[in-house]
C-alpha cells in the first residue's frame, strides 16, 4: 500500500512538476505574487483533478507562446527542434512503425523468458486492462489520453526538460540518454513492458536529436497508436 502511493504520487510530480517550473519560468515570471499563487492552487487542483489534462494544456501554452522563439539555454544544434517539415514527419512516422514492429519483437521474447521463472506473474500494463474491460466510450477517452495526450506531455518532459535541458548539459548524451529514458520507464512501472518503454526512450531521444520535439511526438505517437488500435477493436 505505501508502495502504490509512492508510486502515484512520484507519477503526478514527474508529470507536472517539470510542466508547472517552465510556466513559472517563462509564462508567469511578470507577475505579480498573488497572481502566482492563484494560478499555482488552480494549476495544482486542476491537475490533481483531471490528471493528463492539466500538463497537457501547459505544454501547448508553452509551445504557442515560448518555444516558437528560439530559446539561449539549451543545446546548440544544427536543427531547429520546434520545427518540422511535411517530409521529416512522414519518415518519422514511417520509422516509428518500423520501429514498433521490431520492438514489439524484443518484447514478446523477454515476457517468454519472464515466464520460464517460477512464480513471475508476467501482467499487461494497468490502462490496457482498462482497454480491455471499458465501455466503448471509455476506451476512447483512454484513446485520446494515450495517442494524443501522452506523447506531447511525456516527450516534453523526458526528452526537451530532462534529457535536454537538465541532464545533457551536465553529462554526455548517452549517460542523459540512457537516465531519462530509465525514468520513462518507471513512469510506466510495468514489468512486463520493461523493453517497450526502455527502448522507446532510447529511440525517442535518438528522433529528438535528429528530428526534434515534434520528430519525438510523432514517433511516440505512432507507437502508442499501434498498441491502443490493437486494443480498441
Amino acid at each position: 500500500m505505501v508502495w502504490e502511493s509512492f508510486i502515484v504520487i512520484f507519477t503526478f510530480l514527474l508529470l507536472n512538476v517539470p510542466i508547472f517550473v517552465s510556466l513559472y519560468k517563462y509564462v508567469f515570471k511578470e507577475l505579480n505574487i498573488f497572481a502566482k499563487l492563484a494560478i499555482g492552487i488552480f494549476y495544482w487542483t486542476f491537475a490533481f483533478l483531471t490528471h493528463e489534462l492539466a500538463p497537457f494544456i501547459g505544454v501547448l501554452i508553452l509551445l504557442f507562446k515560448v518555444h516558437s522563439r528560439e530559446e539561449s539555454d539549451i543545446q546548440t544544434r544544427d536543427i531547429n527542434i520546434w520545427h518540422l517539415g511535411l517530409r521529416d514527419s512522414m519518415l518519422a512516422a514511417g520509422a516509428a512503425l518500423v520501429f514498433k514492429l521490431a520492438i514489439s519483437q524484443l518484447n514478446r521474447l523477454y515476457i517468454d523468458i519472464l515466464s520460464m521463472y517460477p512464480g513471475m506473474r508476467v501482467e499487461p500494463q494497468e490502462i490496457v486492462k482498462e482497454f480491455a474491460v471499458g465501455e466503448m466510450y471509455y476506451k476512447i477517452l483512454l484513446f485520446v489520453l494515450v495517442v494524443v495526450l501522452a506523447p506531447f506531455v511525456e516527450e516534453y518532459i523526458f526528452r526537451y526538460y530532462i534529457y535536454d535541458k537538465l541532464l545533457l548539459p551536465r553529462m554526455p548524451s548517452l549517460a542523459a540518454a540512457i537516465i531519462s529514458a530509465a525514468l520513462f520507464t518507471l513512469l510506466h512501472l510495468n514489468i512486463s513492458g520493461i523493453p517497450t518503454f526502455f527502448g522507446l526512450g532510447l529511440y525517442c531521444t535518438f528522433v529528438y536529436e535528429r528530428k526534434g520535439f515534434y520528430g519525438a511526438v510523432i514517433a511516440h505517437t505512432v507507437s502508442n497508436l499501434v498498441t491502443a488500435a490493437l486494443l480498441i477493436v
